[in-house]
């Protein structure tokens, strides 16, 4: 599988998928040697942070790559509604 076909936000998600923390500022190359790295054995110490499925884990995940359309899909849909209350 060639990672260099997805885009950085693809890359992130799927580092996300796999637990191991990595910051949007990171270059997209940097991402792919993270999750080449992640199939690998991980016997040497690393910076980056691998998370353990929790409760707590899960309030603190980054939103996906959909959740900001979604939030302005509804803003737009509210507003539209409030538009059509003050002016119908």
């Amino acid at each position: 599988m060639s990672l260099n076909k997805h885009t950085k936000a693809e890359l992130l998600e799927m580092l996300a998928s796999k637990g191991i923390d990595a910051k949007s500022s990171s270059k997209k190359a940097e991402l792919i040697e993270l999750l080449e790295g992640s199939t690998e054995t991980e016997g040497n110490d690393t910076a980056v942070q691998t998370s353990e499925p929790n409760a707590q884990n899960e309030a603190n995940t980054k939103p996906s790559a959909s959740q900001p359309a979604l939030l302005v899909v509804c803003v737009f849909v509210i507003l539209a509604v409030l538009a059509w209350v003050i002016l119908g």
